[in-house]
């Protein structure tokens, strides 16, 4: 039951039985949110198990803490219901997120800002260790948690300011990308940090194809209203060969998988 999973996420010393709980007891939450179930006993539990999972210092792997704070995506949670509907499944996950981010506001800042500065004590030295590759990953999952919290028009901005600070300090793909992704989603105060994250990262590009096909997909995979004009737009880029296999797959495959905006009735 779900207050078994709650334990088991919150203190089992097995890495992956402690992801596993965290998952099953996310997933939980959301499909009852969905049913239109009550669920605020659920998401009390999700709360309480993310909170110790992001103060247990016993914890010595950020992998491990990144992996079981993070939410199961789309593409799992749709495996759970009979009958997928692409945009409540995404509008509940948000849900369940963002309140988690604005209970832990100020613990997942704290925690990012302590990460950051042990990043930056490496100077400019990219490194590829386990502890290094864990840091990283934890640190890009708090960004995304600090990053969902944008109703207001000052959230939106210190959301923007957040990601692109970190879009800019990046010193290797994986903190680019991550905030990429967060960017090219906002909309908002944020849309013109978006605008300018779209030209920088397609700039520094310097027409990389491998690069450019991140460019392609992020922008595939935005959560936008408009994203399908985005990538009508972007099929008539000069970048863009539907000849072309990889950038094929980066803008229409990518798309295709957007569920949401993909399956929207319009």
């Amino acid at each position: 039951n779900e207050a078994d999973l709650a334990f088991l996420a919150s203190h089992d010393t097995d890495g992956f039985n402690r992801w596993d709980s965290a998952q099953r007891l996310y997933t939980a939450v959301i499909l009852k949110i969905l049913g239109k179930e009550p669920f605020q006993e659920s998401l009390d539990r999700v709360v309480e198990s993310f909170g110790r999972t992001l103060n247990d210092e016993t914890i010595n792997d950020d992998s491990i803490r990144a992996y079981t704070l993070i939410l199961p995506g789309e593409s799992t949670l749709s495996e759970s219901v009979q009958v997928i509907d692409p945009s409540a499944i995404r509008e509940a996950r948000k849900q369940v997120k963002k309140t988690i981010a604005r209970k832990f506001k100020s613990e997942i800042a704290v925690a990012y800002d302590q990460l950051t500065a042990a990043m930056e004590a490496d100077g400019d030295t990219f490194k590829v260790d386990g502890v290094s590759v864990g840091r990283r990953k934890l640190r890009n999952v708090y960004l995304g948690y600090l990053c969902a919290i944008s109703e207001t028009v000052e959230e939106q901005k210190e959301a923007a300011e957040l990601a692109t600070k970190h879009f800019n300090d990046a010193k290797g793909m994986t903190d680019k990308l991550a905030a990429f992704n967060i960017l090219a989603s906002m909309s908002g105060k944020g849309e013109s940090a978006r605008e300018e994250a779209i030209r920088k990262f397609y700039d520094e590009a310097e027409g990389d194809s491998l690069v450019l096909d991140k460019w392609f997909a992020v922008q595939a995979d935005a959560d936008l209203p408009d994203v399908l004009e985005r990538v009508e737009k972007l099929v008539n880029h000069p970048d863009f060969n539907l000849t072309t296999p990889n950038r094929c797959r980066a803008l229409i495959l990518t798309f295709s998988a957007n569920a949401a905006p993909f399956h929207d009735e319009s």
